[in-house]
């Protein structure tokens, strides 16, 4: 249960966040502008508690609930192992590294989109890299409470992430709106761009 309320909460921080933005843009500030107070503080709060709450999910599934045998097989943890590595390495890189290393390397100013890379494929390849770490984890405890987890942090992102495209993002940047008619929501289609 523990493991459901900081999976929840920080999701809710993390929409607590983009309501920071959202009313802080709205101010007609210019774009350029810096975040608002306590922004980065609520999102790295947000960030924590739903990592907290998938390793607690991890750490406290009882031996009695790692009962579904299909999936307790030497081979679906390993595939598990592969999906929680790439998935956590990927969300890092596209999360956290990928935008602030791409807009030095191509010259973007601030309140512009960032189109290269993974951010040329779909407006929001996080929500994949979660997907694929959340199922390898699941993979790796094969217990209801895992799934139950993968399943709400999963909603709650595609939850979170439609509130970042339809109101915060285009308020934050400029050319947003023109991207979005550029680039895929989340399924890349190929000649789109």
């Amino acid at each position: 249960m523990v493991s459901v309320i900081f999976t929840f909460g920080g999701f809710a921080l993390l929409a607590f966040a983009e309501w920071l933005i959202f009313s802080h843009a709205r101010k007609q500030l210019p774009r350029t502008q810096a975040r608002p107070p306590f922004f980065s503080a609520v999102q790295m709060a947000g960030y924590l508690s739903v990592a907290g709450g998938l390793l607690s999910a991890r750490l406290d599934s009882p031996a009695s609930m790692r009962a579904i045998p299909l999936l307790d097989l030497p081979a679906v943890r390993a595939v598990g192992f592969v999906l929680l590595a790439v998935g956590g390495l990927m969300l890092i890189w596209t999360v956290f590294l990928e935008i602030p290393l791409g807009l030095k390397k191509h010259g973007i100013p601030a309140g512009k989109t960032y189109r290269h890379g993974s951010y040329a494929c779909c407006r929001h390849p996080g929500f994949w890299w979660l997907a694929c770490f959340t199922l390898g984890l699941a993979l790796q405890t094969p217990g209801p409470l895992m799934w139950i987890i993968f399943f709400l942090a999963n909603a709650c992102n595609l939850l979170l992430i439609s509130i970042q495209d339809r109101y915060t993002f285009p308020v934050q940047f400029a050319d947003y709106r023109e991207y979005a008619r550029e680039v895929p929501f989340l399924i890349p289609a190929k000649g789109r761009r």
